[in-house]
């Protein structure tokens, strides 16, 4: 049976969607992970907690305010506000593709199927945006890079974090 080129295309898309939204959500989960482990509660109690602070700003927050009580030294502070800081710029980004609903249509010109998202938000005193643009491949894969990039960082620095032997370290 013959595939459908827009089928095709749009299918591919949500595949890059998705991965840009789960690599966010493994992001997290490594931030509320970071917060348990401070916090000294096991997962199942700290979840608890960790549910309830509806941002990445609030997540950050904690685990900053825990490094603090924990006595984590200044140079993973910093290197933790930075990610912080970075997370709300990425958080930006993940939400345009999560929150952003898809369309396709033809191009009119070029005679082929594109896919859309919509932008939709009130901003300011009652400003609302309504409005499509084309979904590019290049869009997708500049997202996942921000995405991916500060979930690596996070992961770099975990054993700093949170005050564990790195894996060179264990392995000497």
């Amino acid at each position: 049976m013959a595939r459908h080129p827009q089928r095709d295309l749009y299918e591919s898309t949500l595949v890059e969607i998705g991965r840009i939204t789960t690599t966010w959500a493994k992001f997290e989960h490594w931030v509320d992970v970071a917060i348990w482990y401070l916090a000294g509660v096991e997962d199942r109690r700290g979840a608890c907690i960790t549910t309830r602070l509806g941002s990445i700003h609030a997540k950050f927050r904690a685990l900053e305010a825990l490094m603090v009580e924990a006595g984590r030294p200044e140079p993973i502070l910093k290197i933790i506000r930075g990610i912080a800081g970075e997370a709300a710029d990425v958080v930006k980004t993940r939400n345009k593709f999560v929150h952003g609903p898809l369309d396709m249509d033809v191009n009119k010109e070029t005679k082929e199927f594109e896919v859309y998202l919509k932008h939709i938000s009130v901003r300011g005193k009652g400003v609302l945006t309504l409005d499509s643009e084309v979904l590019t491949t290049s869009e997708l894969e500049i997202a996942q890079a921000k995405v991916a990039g500060v979930y690596q960082k996070l992961i770099k620095h975990w054993h700093e974090i949170i005050d564990i032997p790195s894996a060179e370290e264990l392995a000497q």
